[in-house]
């Protein structure tokens, strides 16, 4: 079981985004299977898509998508994940003429496909390695603050199928733990990455819905 009392009090402030391990953004640690991401063109409120920026991203996520569906044994999760997936890249494709609604939803996309990527990946993570105790406690412990939004988000949506992105994402929250009590801590930082990964599909997708972009940053 994990100590709350052992970790850290800066892992409680981490309500919202997802953790990186040791600096290192948490999907360059094991093999990239699909067409590896860009970072996002577009600012914080949609601004800065060219036609071109919004093709480039359209083709990347086609493309990675289609790696991912393509690929064998995706089990139940991945199933319902390219399914949406699918539905909102269509979707982000309708969206191109509002700029906001474009970056949002295909951010939601992303999220999705990178959340397959890790459940992908913690099928053949079974190393026990008692050096990555902590490390694990404290990621977990911060999946755990990003699942409790997801029902919010999921009620702000919109989206169909709300429950069962509630579902799996809590689900594989607790494959991760799981992984945890049986020291398997890469692949319970896999499947607690991928169910904050799809709080974070959510919480775009809620975004793109109501169109209200983020407030200005103060400079």
């Amino acid at each position: 079981m994990l100590r709350m009392d052992l970790l850290p009090k800066a892992v409680w402030l981490a309500l919202t985004g997802v953790a990186l391990v040791q600096g290192v953004p948490f999907g360059a640690q094991f093999p990239q299977r699909g067409p590896r991401g860009q970072s996002d063109q577009g600012g914080p409120d949609g601004r800065g898509w060219s036609e071109r920026d919004k093709q480039e991203r359209l083709d990347r996520l086609t493309k990675s998508l289609a790696w991912w569906v393509n690929s064998p044994d995706p089990g139940i999760e991945n199933v319902f994940l390219h399914a949406r997936a699918t539905d909102l890249l269509e979707r982000t494709k309708q969206a191109r003429g509002n700029n906001f609604q474009f970056d949002r939803l295909s951010r939601a996309v992303d999220a999705l496909l990178r959340a397959s990527e890790r459940i992908f990946g913690a099928q053949k993570a079974t190393k026990i390695d008692d050096n990555d105790k902590r490390n694990a406690a404290e990621f977990l412990q911060r999946c755990y603050f990003r699942v409790q939004q997801a029902d919010y988000f999921a009620g702000l949506s919109g989206e169909k199928d709300t429950k069962k992105y509630v579902t799996y994402t809590r689900s594989l929250y607790q494959q991760a733990r799981s992984a945890y009590d049986a020291r398997q801590y890469d692949r319970a930082q896999m499947l607690g990455d991928a169910s904050s990964l799809i709080v974070a599909a959510l919480e775009n997708i809620a975004h793109a819905s109501l169109n209200i972009p983020d407030p200005p940053v103060i400079k």
